[in-house]
C-alpha cells in the first residue's frame, strides 16, 4: 500500500529537543534553538548521501520503504538497514551534545 500523503505526516520539528513547534520562525530570541537546529544540520552532513535521503524521505516526509526502493535503487532492507544506521548516529550525536555528557 503505497503513502499518498507523505508530506503531512510525522512532523520532524516536534523530535526536535528544544525546539519550539508552535512558530517556524527562527529569531535571535531563541538562541538555543538555532543552535540545536544547526547541531542537527551537521549530523545529517556528516551521514553517508544514502542514509541522509533514506532519513529525510521516511522519517520527515513519511514515505514508505516501497517508495523509497524505485527513487534511490535500494531494496527495502537495504533501506531499513540505513535507516537504522541513519537514526543511531543523530541518537549518538545528541547524546554527545547534551548537557552532562563526556
Amino acid at each position: 500500500m503505497k503513502n499518498t500523503n507523505v508530506l503531512s505526516q510525522r512532523p520532524m520539528l516536534g523530535r526536535l529537543p528544544g525546539m519550539d513547534t508552535s512558530s517556524h520562525l527562527r529569531t535571535a530570541s531563541r538562541p538555543a534553538s538555532e543552535q540545536v537546529w544547526q547541531a542537527f544540520l551537521a549530523a545529517l552532513r556528516e551521514l553517508p548521501p544514502d542514509a541522509r535521503a533514506i532519513l529525510l524521505l521516511h522519517d520527515v516526509l513519511g514515505a514508505g520503504f516501497e517508495d523509497i526502493e524505485p527513487l534511490l535503487g535500494l531494496d527495502p532492507s537495504t533501506c531499513r538497514q540505513r535507516l537504522a544506521l541513519a537514526r543511531s548516529h543523530l541518537h549518538a550525536q545528541r547524546a554527545r551534545l547534551e548537557p552532562g555528557s563526556p
